[in-house]
């Protein structure tokens, strides 16, 4: 379907009755309050009261690309990717950085959410170290342990976690062709490495909670990961754009720890 005129939340449902979905005016207010929809622009009020806020002809056009996603994809927390994706490389004429901080705190949810979840996690930062080649069985355990328990709690030791990492890195000639089997000379992860990794999805993810990111810190942080320029993303850059973005504002988060980030736009 193409849109090229603003439409009303009863448009919005029309438009998904006419693509064959069930839509509630609900449901689109609930998507705007989770940043997969943008607010819609008021309008002044005219001679017969006050007439309903229009959504842009983008909104109307992602309105239906949420709907079609949710068929298989029905978890709020995945379909926050879509417009997160847009954000990125289509820009703010199709979704403006103040639903992006909203479908990044959609998309993120709780960032400690449950033990399962938290093991899962843990299980992908170590993904690379993950081999019966290196340290041993209760070493990697350990590894394993210490990372799920960081992430269930929102507690990072860095002492602790490098410590639990060494003994996997100690076997350098079985470590280095699992650093990346594409380019061998490329030196391996380090412990050090593997912790900061840790730290950055945490930090990341306490920031985007506690809505603790400003819009032009993600702006800033926008401009950095996309140096496409302009280039149409492949669908692995769509898909990988959330992933990518988060790991962007991990590092800004904590970097500004150490440094002042650089003054907003409009000044300090």
């Amino acid at each position: 379907m193409e849109f090229t005129e603003p439409g009303t939340i009863d448009d919005l449902v029309e438009d998904a009755t006419a693509a064959g979905y069930r839509a509630t005016s609900r449901l689109v207010h609930d998507w705007v309050s989770k940043g997969l929809l943008g607010k819609p622009q008021r309008r002044r009020t005219g001679p017969n009261g006050s007439e309903k806020a229009l959504h842009s002809a983008n909104q109307r056009f992602l309105f239906i690309a949420l709907l079609r996603e949710r068929v298989s994809t029905p978890r709020l927390s995945d379909l926050a990717s879509v417009p997160l994706s847009l954000w990125l490389y289509g820009g703010d004429e199709w979704v403006s950085t103040d639903q992006a901080l909203r479908a990044f705190q959609t998309w993120v949810g709780d960032p400690r959410r449950t033990k399962a979840w938290a093991r899962k996690v843990a299980a992908w930062v170590m993904s690379d170290v993950d081999d019966p080649r290196l340290g041993t069985r209760p070493s990697r355990r350990e590894l394993l342990d210490a990372l799920a328990e960081a992430l269930y709690t929102g507690y990072f030791d860095r002492d602790l976690i490098v410590a639990k990492a060494r003994p996997l890195f100690e076997t350098a000639d079985a470590l280095l062709p699992l650093a990346n089997p594409e380019d061998p000379d490329q030196p391996p992860r380090t412990p050090e490495a593997l912790a900061f990794h840790l730290e950055m999805i945490i930090a990341g993810g306490q920031a985007i909670s506690a809505g603790e990111l400003e819009p032009w810190e993600l702006d800033a942080i926008r401009e950095l990961e996309n140096d496409s320029e302009g280039a149409t993303p492949t669908p692995e850059q769509f898909a990988s754009a959330p992933t990518n973005l988060f790991r962007g504002i991990g590092v800004w988060v904590i970097m500004r720890r150490f440094k002042q980030p650089p003054n907003r736009p409009d000044g300090p």
